[in-house]
C-alpha cells in the first residue's frame, strides 16, 4: 500500500470519529472546563498544545515544536518546512501561489487584530437574544457578534451554522471602500486586460457603533447593506456603475433576492437587474480571452442570471463567471447552507499584508501566475474551519465549500470549492491590512476619537481550477470607515448611477 493511500486512509478513519468543533493537538487538553475555541496568547509562537491539526492532518503531522520565528524569510526552497501550517487543499496548487523568488516574511504570531470595545459591547448588550429559527435563518439580532462565543458548545447541533452567522456579522466597521483592479488570467501566457474602478459596500444595520440612533445608519429603512461600484477601465467597461441592495428579510426568507440596479451608457438609463440566487456582491462579468476581447456581458457576476451583452465584438476564451467577481467569501448568505464545523488549524496567512499593491503600486510582482502573494508577510493564526454545503445546488451556487477564517476576527484566509461531483473547482487565499498600522487612516466621521480597529480586505487571488484559469484583486487602499453621512446617501441612491454624468 503507498504511502499516500495510507495517509488517505488515516485521515478518512479521523473524520469519522471526530466530533463536529473538537480540537486534535499534540497534547491533551486536559481542562474539562477550556473553551476550544481559546485563543494563544499574542506573540506565543509556540502556544499550548502545539500545532492544531485540521481536517486534513493528524497528530502525527505535528512538529513538537514550530520550525520558525517571527522575522524569519523563507524561499521558495525551504517552503517544504511551512506545509503543514497551509491547508491542505492549498499545497497541490502551491506552484500557482509561491515562487522562485519570493521572500516570505514570517509576522506576528497570533497578533492581537480583536475588535474595538464598542462592538464587544453590542454583543454583550444582546447575548442570548439572537436565535436560529427552523431553517437555519436568524431571527431577533439586534448587534455585534449574534453568538457570543463563550456560548458555543461542540455538543450544539447547529455549532456550524452559528458559526456562520458570526462569520457573516463579524466586525467589519462600517463596510469598505475603495478602489480596486481585477485581473483575469487564463493559464500561465493570457492575460484579459485589468477592470479598474472603485467599489463600496456600506453597513446599513446592525451598526455597533451607532448606539444612539438604534444600531442602524440613517436612511437604512429595512436594508442590511448596499453597495456598488463603477468601472475606469478598459474603455468599454467605463462608466459602468451599479447598486446591490439586501434587505433585512434575507436573515429569515431564504428565496429572498437583491435588489439590483445598473448604468451603462449604451442604455442611457438606469435598468433593473435579474438578482436571482445572488449571493455575494455583485459584480458585472465579462467575456475574456487570450486576446483582448470587447464583448461586455450583463449580469451573472455575484450569482445573477445574465441580461444580454453590450459591446464590440467577442474574443477567444471563455467567460469570466460570477465566482471571478473579486469579492465573494467577503458576504455570505448562511441561511443557504448547512455548515458543520471541521475543526481548528495553526495556519500561516497574508492578514496583515506590508507590500504594497494596486493603486499604490501598480508594477507589484504576483509570480508566474499572477496570484502570489507570497513576498510579503504572513502571520501565524488560529483558523476555525467550515464546511458549507449548499441547502440547494442550483445555478452558479457551489454544492460545497470549505472555508478558513481567522478564529479572532472570523476574517477569511482561505477557500476552496467543489461542485456536485466533489471536484474542487476554485481555491484561493485573502490578503488582508491592519487599520491601526496604516498612518492617516480615515476616522469615523461623526467621532474621531472612536477606535476602528479592522482588519481591510486589500487583495484575494484564486485558482479556477475547472477552467484552468485565474483571477486577482488587489485593492490596497480600502478602508472600512464610511464618509460622512450626506456622502453615503449620495453614493448609495440609484439616482447616484446617473447623478456625475
Amino acid at each position: 500500500m503507498s504511502k499516500s493511500l495510507q495517509r488517505l486512509l488515516v485521515i478518512s478513519l479521523l473524520l469519522a470519529v471526530w466530533p463536529a468543533g473538537a480540537v486534535l493537538a499534540d497534547e491533551p487538553n486536559t481542562s474539562a472546563t477550556a473553551s476550544p475555541w481559546a485563543l494563544p496568547a499574542p506573540g506565543a509562537c509556540q502556544p499550548a498544545g502545539g500545532l492544531v491539526s485540521g481536517p486534513g492532518g493528524s497528530p502525527e503531522d505535528a512538529p513538537p515544536a514550530l520550525p520558525f520565528q517571527s522575522g524569519d524569510v523563507f524561499e521558495l526552497e525551504r517552503l517544504d518546512v511551512l506545509k503543514n501550517f497551509l491547508p491542505d487543499f492549498v499545497w497541490p496548487y502551491r506552484e500557482r501561489f509561491f515562487f522562485d523568488g519570493m521572500r516570505l516574511e514570517i509576522g506576528p504570531c497570533f497578533r492581537d487584530y480583536g475588535p474595538p470595545a464598542f462592538y464587544e459591547e453590542a454583543t454583550e448588550a444582546f447575548r442570548g437574544q439572537a436565535k436560529l429559527v427552523a431553517d437555519g435563518g436568524l431571527d431577533d439580532y439586534t448587534a455585534g457578534q449574534p453568538f457570543a462565543v463563550g456560548d458555543l458548545v461542540s455538543e450544539d447541533p447547529q455549532i456550524g451554522n452559528k458559526w456562520l452567522w458570526n462569520v457573516e456579522f463579524r466586525y467589519q466597521a462600517a463596510g469598505f471602500h475603495g478602489k480596486f483592479r481585477m485581473t483575469d488570467l487564463v493559464g500561465r501566457i493570457g492575460r484579459a486586460e485589468p477592470f479598474e474602478g472603485e467599489m463600496f459596500k456600506f453597513q446599513m444595520a446592525h451598526r455597533a457603533d451607532r448606539v444612539e440612533d438604534g444600531y442602524v445608519a440613517p436612511g437604512a429603512r429595512s436594508k442590511h447593506f448596499v453597495a456598488g461600484g463603477i468601472f475606469y477601465k478598459p474603455f468599454d467597461a467605463r462608466e459602468h456603475s451599479w447598486r446591490q441592495y439586501r434587505d433585512l428579510k434575507h436573515e429569515r426568507e431564504i428565496k429572498r433576492s437583491d435588489d439590483l440596479h445598473a448604468y451603462l451608457p449604451q442604455w442611457r438609463r438606469v435598468r433593473r437587474l435579474n438578482a436571482n440566487q445572488v449571493e455575494g456582491l455583485y459584480m458585472p462579468s465579462f467575456s475574456v480571452g487570450v486576446v483582448q476581447n470587447q464583448q461586455l456581458a450583463v449580469g451573472a457576476g455575484g450569482g445573477g442570471a445574465g441580461i444580454g451583452a453590450a459591446g464590440g465584438v467577442t474574443g477567444v476564451g471563455g467567460t469570466v463567471q460570477n465566482k471571478r467577481s473579486g469579492y465573494e467569501g467577503l458576504v455570505i448568505r448562511p441561511l443557504l447552507y448547512e455548515t458543520v464545523v471541521l475543526g481548528l488549524h495553526d495556519v500561516l496567512a497574508p492578514i496583515n499584508t506590508a507590500a504594497p499593491g494596486y493603486p499604490e503600486n501598480e508594477d507589484r510582482d504576483f509570480g508566474p501566475w499572477g496570484l502570489s502573494f507570497a513576498s510579503d508577510r504572513w502571520d501565524l493564526r488560529r483558523a476555525l474551519v467550515l464546511e458549507m454545503r449548499a441547502k440547494d445546488p442550483t445555478g452558479d451556487l457551489n454544492a460545497r465549500q470549505v472555508v478558513y477564517v481567522d478564529l479572532q476576527t472570523l476574517q477569511p484566509l482561505y477557500m476552496a470549492t467543489f461542485d456536485g461531483k466533489e471536484e474542487m473547482t476554485n481555491v484561493g487565499l485573502y490578503a488582508g491590512r491592519w487599520s491601526d498600522d496604516r498612518e492617516g487612516y480615515p476616522r469615523w466621521p461623526d467621532d474621531e476619537a472612536r477606535p476602528i480597529q479592522v482588519i481591510d480586505s486589500v487583495g484575494a487571488a484564486f485558482a479556477n481550477l475547472a477552467e484552468s484559469g485565474s483571477w486577482r484583486r488587489e485593492s490596497w487602499d480600502n478602508v472600512a470607515t464610511p464618509p460622512p453621512d450626506k456622502t453615503v446617501k449620495r453614493m448609495t441612491s440609484v439616482s447616484g448611477l446617473t447623478r456625475r454624468r
